[in-house]
């Protein structure tokens, strides 16, 4: 990372992250199985918010599947416009620290940030094909044993992704080569806000009687 703000490079890096995304995620998508599964992943968040899919909306969904149900969890931070956003926000805590990021540096930073996204799916999608379903696989729900499917701590470990944490503890990294200060004390306010904005996410869930 501090080369990254030193030395900024976003092009190459940028490429390689979305070819890391994209590629996989059209092959999967463009196959039965993988409507298929958008279809299911429509219909578990509905559910999961306490509503339903009848039986006409099921048929229609099948007949075009809602593609905006993969764009979930850190797959949004994938998307160009998330990049950019992060990298402003990036630029704007760096001055209020009397740190020194440029433009291209801030956007640098997150475009590396992002790799570890990149290699997430990179990864998954291929389970996916394999569990027909896009749903994520890398939630602390999925690794922790004995958690009550629906429940409150379900909802709420199921809303926190390993790899996000990850993402977040490269972004403390590049905060704390631009200003200078402790990477712990960005990691903690960046891990604040993720778990905060989980913890409304499953007591919405649980509220609203989600299946």
């Amino acid at each position: 990372m501090a080369t990254a703000v030193a030395h900024p490079r976003v092009a190459g890096p940028w490429i390689v992250v979305l070819a890391l995304w994209l590629i996989p995620s059209a092959g999967l998508l463009s196959t039965s199985v993988g409507r298929q599964a958008l279809v299911d992943e429509h219909v578990r968040i509905v559910e999961a918010f306490g509503g339903t899919v009848s039986d006409a909306q099921y048929v229609e969904l099948q007949q075009s599947p809602p593609w905006t149900s993969y764009l979930t969890g850190t797959r949004l931070l994938l998307l160009p416009v998330a990049t950019l956003l992060v990298a402003l926000a990036l630029r704007q805590v760096a001055r209020w620290h009397r740190g020194s990021l440029s433009t291209g540096a801030a956007l640098a930073v997150s475009v590396q940030a992002s790799c570890i996204l990149g290699l997430q799916q990179a990864l998954t999608v291929p389970l996916m094909f394999l569990r027909e379903s896009v749903t994520n696989m890398t939630n602390l729900a999925a690794v922790l044993p004995g958690i009550q499917d629906g429940s409150l701590p379900a909802r709420l470990f199921g809303s926190i992704d390993i790899f996000a944490l990850w993402w977040g503890g490269l972004i403390a990294l590049g905060l704390s080569a631009a200003t200078g200060r402790p990477a712990r004390s960005y990691a903690g306010t960046l891990l604040g806000l993720y778990v905060g904005m989980a913890a409304v996410l499953a007591v919405v869930m649980v509220l609203r009687g989600g299946s």
